[in-house]
């Protein structure tokens, strides 16, 4: 009986829905005066019918935050770590909002370390499905070191040396070098700011996207005059600007559309012109200057095309790009009258025609097969003229003609998966990739190889994988190049087109018994034999292993740990005399990294979280040189170890805290500058050592408010 018996408030809604299908079933003549706009509604609960799980939450949503930190940014380098150099107290912004109304329309924003060098910010808006429009920035910065030391002082395009300098034929003989010398950051900063739209239709998607980009900062510049040089500190300051579009249209078993994009970059400076510390070998070489990359711009037009059906599927492309540039020739040397050049500027312009189709499809249940083709060409349309030589805006030696450098390239590959039960499968397939160019050693150069991929589950826990590729690479005859001052010898290969065999092998495993465990293993080796080179690269052995587990407790407590290492051995040969080799090199290089992390969560009664992740990476380089003799070049390594430690503690449902705590420990070591100072080298005015040793902290603290 007790399925039979209803409360009122249901039997009241179980006839109101018979009331309505009823009257929906009427024509308009016979449901006259008993419709719905006619009913009388007023003393109908109308709340009581409404659908709550049907309902849009149009409540806010997510966090804000504010934070302040101590970063101990006396080693800049630390700054790659926590997201900023500055030395001392620094503020910050956090957030993650969502904000909806009733009608579907939502605005989602957030905030990441927003204050910092690599902080971030975003916010996007519309109607999920329908449109969306998307503000954002973000900021990059990569920080070498700070301890580089130098006595010139930039001035826009100018580095110049103090009033009271006293130029010396050597280093050593630079009497004001040390007094003037000041510290200069070696680093860059990229600030980008982009804002797109996109907007759906019934059958069709378009959006457009603009980005500008900013950078700003030093790089390490060799500026030489003759036989002297000197490490310069060149500044950057340059702009990008893209623009891109794309429309897409759809149906039932197909897409196509076309996208085009508009890029154009600007320099700030025209060149690099620096004042010389030495004085003049001979002539009256007091400055040199130096091309930096120059304004240029580009554009793109693509279109795309896919269509499938039962299990098949093509995919067609094609584009065509231009790039150019038509900024004025610098004088061909600042020092003495200039070598009249050929024309004002290069009207450079670079051509790009590209196309692909890819096919993949099954054939049986079991058989599966993939096919594609791509064809790059690159098009050098600038005017090939006589230029100007001077070395090192010394000495005028004549003309030489600029390269093309032209390419085509072909690629194919044909593949094909066969699945022989449901845990058993092999991937096998071929690839060849065909080269065509224009002035370098080689006319054509091709490659092709092969591959298998032999996956089996033995069990649900177990899956085991193996690898293996052969490619073998082989090309037109090699000529030496005669585009340089003195000719090459005629049994060197540079190594990108030189002949090689190439093999490669991995293994990989994976268990996992149940959701809370799971350990995976890969194993990889790889070796490349540069069968025809006499002088050059001659041989590269690759081999490593990572290891990494996961494990889950419970749900408040986790456990990560990996270990990675890997090992390279490369063999060179060379020649003093332009004839065979008679001196050999071998550089063993080694790499580790180690990490493990733990969080442990749902703490005092759910308020609090606690996290913390240790990483520990070692990389290193030896190399042994024999002629006769052998001798080994000194250290080259570095180590880091890292711990990031976290609490987070919530005082109620608004209101949080968190405590960040960053510790580095870092060191490297290059000989070729290790204990360096600035009158070393007789020749050469250097940055003196660059080496590192530090042990940085950070500690920061971020008030969050949950709405």
């Amino acid at each position: 009986m007790s399925n039979l018996i209803s409360s009122p408030g249901q039997q009241s809604l179980t006839l109101s829905l018979i009331a309505i299908a009823v009257g929906s079933m009427l024509s308009p003549v016979y449901a006259d005066g008993y419709g719905l706009a006619q009913a009388n509604r007023s003393g109908v609960k109308l709340d009581k019918w409404q659908c709550k799980r049907c309902s849009v939450s149009t409540d806010t949503i997510g966090s804000v935050g504010a934070g302040v930190a101590y970063n101990d940014g006396a080693d800049s380098h630390f700054g790659n770590t926590s997201g900023t150099d500055e030395d001392g107290a620094i503020a910050h912004l956090e957030a993650e909002l969502m904000l909806k109304n009733k009608s579907g329309y939502q605005t989602y924003i957030a905030a990441d370390k927003l204050g910092y060098n690599n902080g971030s910010a975003s916010l996007s808006t519309g109607t999920p499905g329908q449109y969306e429009i998307v503000l954002g920035y973000r900021g990059l910065a990569h920080y070498d070191t700070n301890a580089a030391s130098t006595p010139y002082s930039p001035e826009a395009d100018l580095l110049n040396l103090p009033d009271n300098w006293r130029p010396g034929a050597t280093t050593g003989q630079m009497a004001e070098l040390s007094n003037s010398a000041e510290p200069a950051a070696l680093k860059m900063q990229r600030d980008r700011f982009n804002l797109g739209a996109e907007y759906t239709g019934r059958f069709y998607q378009a959006e457009l996207d603009y980005r500008h980009e900013i950078r700003a900062g030093k790089q390490t510049f060799n500026g030489n005059l003759l036989t002297n040089s000197a490490m310069l500190a060149r500044p950057i300051d340059d702009s990008t600007d893209e623009l891109g579009a794309k429309l897409y249209f759809n149906g039932a078993n197909w897409l196509a559309g076309i996208d085009a994009m508009v890029s154009r970059y600007n320099n700030d400076h025209e060149a690099i012109n620096w004042q010389s510390a030495f004085t003049p070998t001979f002539g009256a070489a007091y400055r040199g200057q130096s091309a930096v990359p120059t304004d240029n711009k580009a554009y793109r037009i693509a279109a795309n095309a896919r269509i499938g059906s039962n299990g098949h599927r093509v995919l067609m492309r094609t584009g065509f790009s231009r790039f150019s540039q038509d900024e004025p020739f610098l004088p061909a040397t600042i020092n003495g009258p200039s070598p009249s050049l050929p024309q004002p500027t290069l009207d450079g312009r670079v051509d790009m025609i590209e196309m692909s189709l890819k096919y993949s499809g099954r054939i049986t249940p079991e058989l599966s097969v993939r096919a594609a083709y791509d064809y790059k060409e690159r098009d050098n349309k600038t005017e090939q003229l006589n230029m100007p030589q001077v070395v090192t805006d010394s000495y005028y030696t004549g003309t030489a003609i600029n390269p093309e450098y032209d390419r085509t390239r072909q690629q194919a590959t044909f593949a094909a998966k066969y699945r022989f039960t449901r845990n058993t499968y092999l991937d096998t397939g071929y690839q060849y990739d065909h080269n065509r160019y224009s002035d370098l050693d080689r006319q054509t150069l091709h490659e092709s190889g092969i591959y298998a991929r032999l996956n089996y589950r033995p069990s649900r826990i177990w899956s085991l994988g193996v690898k293996a590729e052969v490619k073998d690479r082989s090309g037109s005859e090699y000529r030496a190049s005669t585009g340089t001052a003195s000719a090459n010898n005629p049994l060197m290969r540079k190594s990108y087109l030189a002949d090689r065999e190439h093999r490669k092998f991995n293994v990989r495993a994976t268990y996992q018994p149940s959701h809370a465990v799971s350990v995976s293993t890969n194993l990889h080796n790889s070796q490349d034999d540069y069968t025809d080179t006499g002088i050059g690269l001659t041989y590269v052995e690759s081999t490593g292993y990572d290891v990494s587990i996961q494990y889950l407790f419970d749900e408040a407590l986790s456990f990560n740990a990996f270990v990675n290492q890997d090992w390279r051995d490369s063999d060179q040969a060379g020649s003093t005399n332009f004839g065979e080799a008679n001196w050999y090199a071998n550089q063993d290089e080694r790499s580790s990294l180690v990490g493990a992390s733990v969080k442990y969560e749902n703490l005092m009664d759910s308020k609090l979280s606690l996290g913390l992740d240790y990483n520990y990476s070692d990389g290193q380089s030896d190399t042994e040189v024999t002629q006769g003799v052998t001798a080994q070049f000194g250290d080259y390594y570095s180590t880091k170890h890292n711990i990031n430690a976290f609490a987070d503690y919530r005082f109620s449902e608004k209101l949080s805290i968190r405590v960040d705590w960053l510790f580095e420990q870092y060191e490297d070591e290059d000989w070729s500058n290790n204990g360096l100072t600035l009158d070393a080298i007789p020749n050469v005015l250097t940055f003196s050592s660059l080496s590192q040793d530090y042990r940085a902290h950070y500690l920061g603290l971020t008030l969050s408010y949950h709405l």
